[in-house]
């Protein structure tokens, strides 16, 4: 599934992510992973969020249904860029986690054939993982992980390997786009609470913002459907081929396929 040619999708890179961020990857010409950025200790980009275990029922929607999966970081300061940080490689954390996810997903219909055959290579690498910069790597394996699966391609760009210019976000997000030579920024809607359009259309970049909402799936308990959970519960209870589906541009709207000629 080729994305669009002169689309940028700019995201903080992040571990074992959910489906949403796929759906943004499916449309990138170019997924420019912002590795440059100071990292948030209380954001996404070192953990995601799984099912709780079998035994616990799904509380009500004024409370989460999920727990966290987070990556132990050795020694982070407040200030650091998240390209810069180090897994904490004195805890057996690969271990622990891949342990988890068994524990969660093992009687899942498709965890077995569809993510079991990629997390145990994913997890022995990332046990070695060590020293700045170590992080990074492991999140952009865990995000790799499923291109293949899910048919996509990426042309994956680091934002530190492109001129940085100003501090203001959305500013620098221009100019990133003006340096790959994009003419579409394909944004998450919660970038709607900072984004400066303006400049954008200045520079004569349109915004599209992401309105993707992925089908509910039966996740293997009683209660309500917890959506946001990682694509480890997807792919663990859905045929990677509907998942693909679920990705594909819809026949109306800026990613449509252009019609066949007669």
């Amino acid at each position: 599934m080729p994305g669009s040619p002169g689309v940028v999708v700019a995201e903080q890179p992040h571990y074992l992510p959910w489906v949403d961020f796929y759906e943004q990857v499916a449309r990138a010409g170019t997924l420019l992973v912002l590795d440059n950025v100071q990292w948030l200790r209380r954001g996404w980009q070192r953990r995601t969020r799984v099912a709780l275990p079998a035994n616990v029922p799904t509380p009500p929607p004024t409370e989460p249904g999920f727990q966290w999966l987070s990556i132990p970081l050795e020694d982070p300061h407040r200030d650091s860029l998240i390209g810069e940080l180090a897994v904490d490689s004195r805890q057996p954390w690969a271990r622990k986690h891949l342990s988890k996810l068994v524990t969660l997903y093992g009687q899942r219909p498709h965890f077995a054939t569809q993510v079991l055959p990629l997390l145990e290579p994913f997890y022995d690498g990332a046990a070695r993982e060590s020293g700045p910069g170590s992080l990074l790597r492991v999140l952009l394996a865990s995000t790799a992980l499923f291109h293949e699966p899910l048919g996509l391609k990426p042309d994956i760009r680091l934002a530190s390997s492109l001129e940085r210019q100003g501090d203001e976000k959305s500013a620098r997000l221009v100019e990133y786009c003006r340096q790959l030579e994009a003419r579409t920024y394909y944004s998450g809607l919660g970038s709607s609470l900072y984004l400066q359009v303006s400049l954008f259309r200045d520079a004569d970049v349109r915004v599209l913002w992401q309105r993707f909402r992925h089908p509910p799936y039966a996740q293997g308990r009683e209660g309500r459907f917890v959506q946001g959970l990682s694509i480890i519960d997807v792919l663990a209870n859905v045929p990677v081929d509907e998942v693909r589906r679920w990705l594909e541009p819809s026949p109306w709207g800026p990613f449509a396929p252009a019609p066949s000629g007669g």
